[in-house]
């Protein structure tokens, strides 16, 4: 009997600051939406200031609906969605949170490695 094949992985790393940028939101609309198709696993890393999008409020940041609506997709599509936090950004998430998704630099690593395919915005 053929093993079944394993789904490809898609690492997207996120660092534009969403505050200041549409960059973020697009990227997690991407994420969401290739994550849909289920024909690939999904992971996305919101680093230092892209960690803004994961913020208990995200109303103020442009497109700050698409947080709300394409971080929960990803999750439902079987992903992950990791945070490196900043200082400041590490006080607007939420504890629970920021223990469950928090990433080290060397588990960063460690999930790039592992993935098939790595898209920074």
């Amino acid at each position: 009997m053929a093993q079944p094949r394993r789904k490809p992985i898609l690492l997207v790393v996120i660092d534009t600051d969403p505050r200041q940028n549409p960059r973020p939101a697009e990227a997690l609309r991407m994420a969401g939406g290739i994550g849909v198709w289920d024909q690939v696993q999904v992971h996305v890393c919101l680093r230092g200031e892209a960690s803004w999008a994961h913020a208990g409020d995200v109303s103020n940041l442009p497109n700050g609906a698409m947080y709300k609506q394409f971080i929960p997709m990803v999750r439902e599509s079987g992903g992950r969605v990791f945070i490196q936090s900043t200082d400041d950004s590490c006080m607007a998430i939420d504890a629970d949170t920021l223990m469950t998704m928090n990433l080290k630099d060397e588990k960063l690593a460690a999930l790039a490695t592992k993935a098939d395919y790595v898209l920074r915005f």
